[in-house]
């Protein structure tokens, strides 16, 4: 098992189990302590999990990561969904992309792209300067309002107001949560109404997630699964493909 395979298999044991010893680790995936207790001080640099006395517990599942933090957990899968989602875009689209570190790297990717010719809406202040500091002449609307630490994403009335203003063609929306029975949900109630605002201005709805997002649900709904148009995400397995595969419209796989 590869190493970063292995992290994520212990980020779901421990959701499920909410601590583990490491002993209980070296027994689970049969590797050595050495091995386990380096994995466990990786992803707490990561602020996935919490390091105990014996072992590791998972972060409490309604705080959120910075951008910072959030950018570098599993790079090179939200480069690929990023490829895979900028292929559905096409000159001349208006799109909206909101925060997130899996839609930033869709914007580095529209920025080394070919399109020339594209309007985004965006209330992600880190989008905004990446593409004003592009060699782009992409035509930029920023749905600006009150700036929240952190996550550096503009919430409230002055943003949902520039939102309600426009007809979108399609909305590349980055989430907390994903589940069957929690629908599409996040961890904050003003990044869920803005979601919420652009979701209903938008023709079509495009979730771009990590596998991690898969079977998570947070506090806040903004949607059903069924009433997504596409997921784009990284390699599911097999069970959990085939059970969102039942009820969602269509899954993009890399």
């Amino acid at each position: 098992m590869l190493t970063d395979e292995r992290k994520l298999k212990i980020v779901d044991f421990l959701k499920r189990h909410q601590a583990a010893t490491t002993e209980e680790l070296v027994n689970h995936f049969a590797v050595s302590g050495s091995t386990i207790r380096r994995d466990l001080d990786s992803l707490a640099k990561m602020k996935l999990i919490v390091r105990t006395h014996n072992g590791a517990m998972i972060l409490a599942p309604n705080v959120d990561r910075s951008f910072a933090v959030s950018y570098n957990i599993m790079k090179d899968e939200k480069r690929q969904i990023a490829k895979a989602a900028a292929k559905l875009i096409n000159e001349k689209d208006f799109v909206a992309i909101s925060g997130g570190s899996t839609a930033y790297y869709l914007a580095e990717q529209l920025i080394s792209s070919p399109i020339g010719d594209l309007t985004i809406l965006t209330n992600s202040i880190n989008i905004m300067t990446l593409i004003l500091e592009s060699n782009k002449s992409f035509d930029l609307i920023v749905a600006g309002g009150v700036p929240m630490k952190g996550s550096y994403e503009c919430v409230g009335e002055i943003t949902l107001s520039t939102i309600r203003r426009f007809n979108i063609d399609k909305f590349f929306m980055g989430v907390n949560g994903i589940s069957i029975e929690g629908g599409i949900s996040f961890n904050n109630q003003e990044e869920a109404a803005v979601a919420r605002e652009i979701c209903n201005r938008s023709s079509k709805v495009i979730v771009i997630a990590d596998s991690t997002k898969f079977g998570i649900t947070k506090r806040m709904k903004v949607m059903d699964i069924e009433d997504v148009d596409i997921f784009v995400t990284d390699k599911l397995d097999k069970k959990r493909k085939e059970e969102f595969e039942k009820v969602i419209r269509t899954l993009i796989t890399n």
